[in-house]
């Protein structure tokens, strides 16, 4: 004789409604305040003047609606209206442990490492911050991390300098250097003697 099975009821499933309401996933907690730390700096950078993060922020805030930002032209002709490289002679204004590279460097030769120097691609010397950081920020747009260094002398004054680097390697900062070149910059290399 077949004998009869009881069944089991089985628990009722966990719902939504059994949760607690208005409780958030911790991973969305951290998602949100990690986005909100990264904004804060990037709008205290923007605030500021400086190398921090967001300090190219400010120049591309500016620009909104002006000109096409991305243009390998514009930044050619900001280079051409407002760069200072034609209006000094580099040699006399920089200091005796930074040296220009000339541009006909032997490709294969090879060549033994400088440990005491690093280079450094200069794409532009401006009179005005302002002009500086328009050019390191359409230069993040095409993928470029520069840094803008200010330069005071006697005779000339404050510069602004952009520049990207240092390079450990001068092959390194020659494929820089070429890289800038395609999108409208006349850059130059520069040696400069590591700090002991």
């Amino acid at each position: 004789m077949a004998q009869a099975r009881r069944i089991k009821k089985k628990p009722p499933a966990k719902s939504k409604k059994n949760r607690r309401a208005g409780s958030i996933p911790w991973g969305l907690l951290l998602v949100v305040l990690v986005t909100g730390i990264i904004l804060g700096k990037l709008i205290a950078g923007a605030q500021h003047d400086g190398d921090g993060l967001g300090s190219g922020l400010r120049a591309l805030i500016d620009n909104i609606g002006s000109e096409p930002i991305d243009d390998d032209e514009a930044i050619a002709e900001l280079i051409e209206e407002k760069s200072t490289e034609k209006e000094f002679d580099f040699y006399l204004v920089l200091p005796d442990i930074e040296q220009v590279m000339p541009d006909d460097l032997p490709e294969a030769a090879p060549s033994r490492k400088d440990d005491s120097l690093v280079y450094y691609v200069q794409a532009a010397s401006f009179r005005q911050q302002a002009d500086a950081e328009k050019l390191r920020a359409r230069l993040a747009l095409k993928g470029f991390k520069s840094i803008t260094q200010a330069r005071t002398s006697v005779e000339t004054g404050t510069f602004y300098r952009v520049r990207l680097g240092p390079y450990e390697d001068r092959r390194k900062a020659k494929t820089a250097k070429n890289k800038l070149q395609h999108v409208g910059v006349r850059p130059m290399v520069y040696s400069v003697k590591k700090e002991s």
